[in-house]
């Protein structure tokens, strides 16, 4: 993404309102790690921002809705998530700034404090499944319209909109569609009942830093009330979190029993919509899961 002259200059004015004073960017270097967005590191003379850019009129109010994520978990779940600063656009560019995080050690003690972390989020919560408004899962839709039943938001709000996604795209075909159909009615006999829980709803090993300082920081959420035992089966999916995580969690929300069984049930939703963003293996890694269940 080409940085234009007078991009660079409206970021130096907006960081200068928000700090006091005035900000020169001395040079802006791309962050690597996301597929999504593109990323870079503001260095200034004394301090340093970190920025995320896309496309506004392809992702209409995406860093909106990223910047309300992460103060919802901030207000009501009591999380730590980076300064959030501004939302904003310029010309067709959408961009989210906050503080830069330095790096630190990913300890088992600070995996232990995520654990934890995670639990207060998760013990906060709401009277429907869902949340006020529809949000973004990665680049795609997440649709959160409030549901009374967690099988039948699971059902309605997050795998039949995948699954419509993708037989528009030509991923998923007939045969699958009707598997999927079986595996509905099972899906209510499936888990056990537990009131909506405030979910950071992408909890994957790049959606969380730790900080020099050793504290965990929440990052890039998915935010919507939900089953718990989502954002933990996400966690399984791609690694990245230690047993101290689990067991520092399992101390402040015990799970309820055989939660690891039902992991591939609630990836689906992950999976499927990768699924639709990159193909391949994913759409394996759905088919193989559907066969198991029915």
């Amino acid at each position: 993404m080409f940085l234009s002259a007078d991009f660079i200059k409206n970021i130096e004015e907006v960081l200068s309102k928000l700090i006091g004073s005035r900000f020169k960017i001395i040079n802006m270097l791309p962050v690597s790690g996301g597929d999504m967005h593109k990323s870079y590191r503001i260095h200034g003379s004394v301090e340093s921002f970190f920025i995320k850019m896309n496309d506004a009129d392809a992702l209409p109010n995406i860093f909106v809705f990223e910047r309300e994520g992460l103060k919802l978990l901030k207000k009501v779940g009591h999380a730590v998530v980076p300064d959030l600063l501004v939302a904003g656009q310029f010309n067709s560019d959408a961009f989210l700034l906050m503080s830069w995080i330095e790096e630190g050690e990913n300890s088992v003690a600070a995996q232990a404090n995520l654990g934890r972390m995670l639990a207060s989020v998760h013990k906060n919560t709401n009277d429907f499944y869902g949340l006020e408004y529809d949000n973004y899962i990665g680049t795609l839709p997440q649709y959160n319209q409030p549901r009374a039943s967690w099988s039948d938001f699971f059902i309605e709000e997050r795998l039949k909109k995948q699954l419509t996604h993708g037989e528009s795209v030509g991923v998923i075909d007939t045969s699958l569609r009707r598997k999927f159909e079986r595996l509905f009615d099972l899906i209510p006999s499936l888990f056990p009942i537990e009131p909506p829980a405030l979910l950071h709803g992408d909890l994957w090993k790049g959606n969380y830093m730790i900080s020099r300082e050793g504290i965990p920081f929440l990052i890039d959420p998915a935010v919507y009330y939900g089953h718990r035992e989502m954002d933990l089966a996400l966690t399984q999916l791609f690694g990245g979190f230690d047993e101290a995580f689990y067991d520092a969690y399992q101390e402040v929300f015990p799970l309820e029993k055989n939660w690891k069984k039902r992991t591939d049930l609630w990836n689906l939703y992950i999976l499927l919509f990768h699924a639709n963003v990159f193909g391949g293996s994913y759409l394996k890694q759905v088919i193989q899961i559907v066969n198991k269940f029915i």
